[in-house]
């Protein structure tokens, strides 16, 4: 991993971690409206994951996550190193992180963007989230546009003749 990548690392989980401390202060009182009927900062203590799946099992997603930086480790590997794939890392890795901070040490995650969209209410979720899901989705970007230029397969090995 290069210095650049562990600065960008280090800086979005300091974000993270200093947006929750924050936010856990500023909404002491309650929920606090943006804008009406779309968005607004509510508290939430997540037990779970997303959309609260696997509640109570704090241990399963401590293993999760540090699984889940174990593979990325591994298929970092297996990716021709670009900027693009040094930041969707760095989103992921700092995403991952941050979460799992949360659950060793307070045992929930710490979660506060809450949006409505046509009467529906979605999940609440944070800013480590929102890093997972973009490092996520540029990854994946990245490595479809790497196999349509040069016609290499990324994913674990297939075996000729099947699809």
């Amino acid at each position: 991993m290069k210095k650049s990548e562990i600065i960008l690392i280090s800086l979005l989980l300091l974000v993270d971690q200093s947006v929750k401390w924050g936010m856990e202060r500023l909404l002491e009182i309650g929920s606090l409206t943006i804008i009406p009927n779309f968005f607004s900062l509510t508290w939430s203590e997540n037990f779970g994951a997303a959309w609260s799946i696997f509640e109570n099992a704090r241990w399963f997603l401590i293993i999760v996550g540090f699984l889940s930086l174990i593979v990325l480790i591994i298929m970092k590997q297996t990716i021709p190193d670009s900027l693009g794939k040094r930041l969707s890392t760095s989103l992921l890795f700092a995403g991952i992180l941050g979460n799992l901070i949360d659950r060793i040490v307070f045992g929930y995650v710490k979660d506060y963007l809450h949006f409505t969209f046509f009467g529906y209410s979605y999940p609440i979720f944070n800013l480590a989230d929102v890093f997972i899901v973009c490092g996520a989705i540029l990854l994946i970007w990245i490595i479809w546009k790497e196999e349509k230029k040069d016609g290499k397969n990324y994913r674990i090995n297939k075996r000729k003749g099947t699809d």
